[in-house]
């Protein structure tokens, strides 16, 4: 026999495995909002014990009840508390390079659950960060005008999610939580101009909406700090609808 909380042990048990984030998946299926890590590590916990019991690894009652004096079938929560940090470290990287799932706040929830942004709330968050870079997702909340959920939560974990999907749009600063966020500009060959812009010192019309920009003009519109406020992508694609 072994200790329930033998550190060496438990080293080794929380590997989270395709099999276990297929579990995970299916618990998302059945809920509506996201879920608390602890809430989705618990019946991973369990099914980790009950793997070892039906594998004889037998842990002695005597050794439960004289640390805790709680019951066996408190076992997964006595697990949960000696090694929580270590089990959402586990859950955060395992599900953080899933597709499947979005995380914010140490809450997951499946992506295809998420609230749907368009392309024109994404145009809208592009323009917003211009003017308000980098920016936390508190603060890009009230950007989203066709934001049609009442969970704040939720639609900060569909922007997030958003956001992530267009890396050479937007782009995550650090790795603070929640994150930071700026917005990328397009090269000035994929420019889309959308704004009259000139040159004060020359008067020189330096671009008009819809013309294609010579890579001297793009310069000089940098020089000048304009050419944030004048150029946006060609095209942009909403996330995926589900």
């Amino acid at each position: 026999m072994i200790e329930l909380l033998d550190d060496e042990y438990w080293s080794s048990r929380f590997e989270i495995t395709f099999d276990d984030r297929n579990l995970i998946a299916e618990q998302l299926e059945c809920v509506h909002a996201p879920q608390d890590w602890q809430v989705i590590a618990l019946p991973f916990v369990k099914a980790k014990l009950e793997h070892d019991q039906d594998s004889k690894q037998e842990f002695p009652r005597e050794q439960i009840e004289n640390r805790q004096s709680r019951s066996l079938d408190q076992r997964p929560e006595m697990i949960m508390i000696q090694y929580g940090e270590r089990i959402r470290d586990c859950l955060a990287n395992a599900l953080g390079q899933d597709p499947r799932f979005s995380g914010l706040e140490d809450k997951w929830y499946l992506r295809h659950k998420l609230p749907y942004i368009s392309s024109e709330a994404l145009q809208a968050l592009h323009r917003f960060l211009i003017q308000n870079q980098p920016t936390f997702l508190d603060a890009i909340l009230p950007a989203i005008k066709d934001n049609s959920t009442a969970d704040p939560l939720l639609a900060k974990m569909a922007i997030n999610a958003a956001l992530e999907s267009l890396p050479e749009r937007f782009e995550k600063i650090g790795s603070s939580a929640p994150p930071e966020w700026k917005a990328r500009l397009p090269e000035h060959d994929q420019a889309k101009v959308t704004h009259y812009a000139f040159d004060p010192r020359t008067f020189e019309i330096l671009c008009r909406p819809g013309q294609r920009l010579s890579q001297k003009k793009a310069q000089r519109l940098q020089e000048l700090n304009l050419y944030a406020h004048v150029v946006t992508f060609p095209e942009w694609c909403p996330m995926v609808s589900h």
